[in-house]
């Protein structure tokens, strides 16, 4: 994952501290079902820009990679502990019992390398209970779509987190402002043709930012999820949000609104933009809130040119996981069709 809302360009900075773990050594351990102190019939294997994640049949493991950028610091094991502790600690609020804990990779003079903490520590881990992949949000507006009622019991779930956060100052529309110009800026010089859509959004999102110039200044921030996207939300018995931003606590402060807008988009990326829709109206009326329409406009041109240029941003890394092109133009014309229609 990019950094959600960081508009510098995504470049390494400066040099990872040397370490003598041998990765493709503690790839092929990872891999290994015997590896693991449960039992487990098979490891699955996921690859993100930030982590690696082995699937047992039971549990998931997460491993940072050696990674600093200049809005995160992955890059020596101390700090990829700290980040795991993090990571397990702010995710209690919205996935109790899901965080397992910090697990030691570590090697020990006889036996090799191991999952309990034996011998000299090398790395860490952080372990989850694994979720049944039917209650992802994401797999589910890909098959029929979600149970309304499941759909509104999450909604209430997240409002009520979103109210029970003390407010952490005011939305500058200054900064919205200078972030959308840095971006269609950035965007301007990545390898996509976006044609006339990004100077279209820019303008439209422009307009709106200038006409709620006070309204947005009169919004709070607070400390959201910061990564909002149907594939961290699970429709269980009870729901549960999963992958809070963790590696950088400014990241995740945001008007909730801003969040939301974002996550209806994603939602209509997967052909069932009801169920955001359905998650800003329980919010709104939660928090007794009116006239919205034209923040989530705003909103979501604002975050469509994000993660545009996020994910643009592959095309110079020579990532051909996903046709990144294709999906930077989707969020332009995504963030256009709900900045034009307020």
């Amino acid at each position: 994952m990019n950094s959600p809302r960081s508009s510098a360009p995504d470049q390494r900075i400066g040099g990872n501290d040397k370490t003598d773990i041998d990765e493709k050594r503690v790839a092929q351990f990872l891999r290994d079902p015997q590896s693991y102190p449960e039992p487990t019939s098979q490891v699955e294997v996921k690859e993100t820009h930030l982590s690696c994640v082995y699937l047992t049949d039971d549990f998931v493991y997460k491993l940072k990679k050696a990674l600093r950028y200049d809005y995160l610091d992955f890059s020596t094991p101390g700090a990829r502990l700290r980040n795991c502790e993090t990571e397990v600690a702010i995710n209690s609020e919205l996935a109790p019992e899901v965080y397992q804990g910090v697990v030691t990779l570590a090697e020990d003079q006889d036996a090799g390398l191991n999952l309990q903490g034996r011998g000299r520590a090398l790395d860490y881990l952080v372990k989850m209970r694994r979720l049944p992949d039917d209650d992802n949000l994401e797999y589910q507006l890909a098959q029929n779509g979600p149970d309304p009622d499941k759909v509104s019991a999450a909604a209430r779930r997240l409002a009520r987190f979103y109210m029970s956060h003390a407010v952490d100052g005011p939305v500058r529309p200054e900064s919205l402002q200078s972030d959308l110009e840095a971006r269609v800026e950035e965007l301007n010089s990545l390898p996509v043709d976006c044609g006339n859509d990004l100077s279209q959004l820019r303008d439209a999102t422009l307009a709106l930012l200038r006409d709620n110039w006070q309204v947005v200044g009169d919004r709070r921030l607070k400390d959201v999820h910061g990564d909002l996207r149907p594939q961290h939300v699970y429709l269980g018995p009870e729901p549960v949000f999963i992958d809070r931003l963790e590696f950088n606590a400014r990241l995740r402060l945001m008007d909730p609104l801003e969040e939301l807008s974002f996550f209806a988009m994603e939602c209509e990326r997967h052909g069932n933009r009801w169920v955001g829709e359905r998650f800003i109206g329980v919010y709104l009326e939660l928090a007794g809130e009116t006239r919205a329409q034209p923040l989530i406009a705003l909103y979501t041109g604002y975050r469509a040119l994000l993660w545009a240029v996020l994910s643009a941003r592959h095309l110079d890394r020579n990532d051909h996981r996903k046709p990144w092109a294709d999906i930077s133009r989707e969020y332009l014309r995504l963030g256009l069709k709900t900045a034009t229609n307020p």
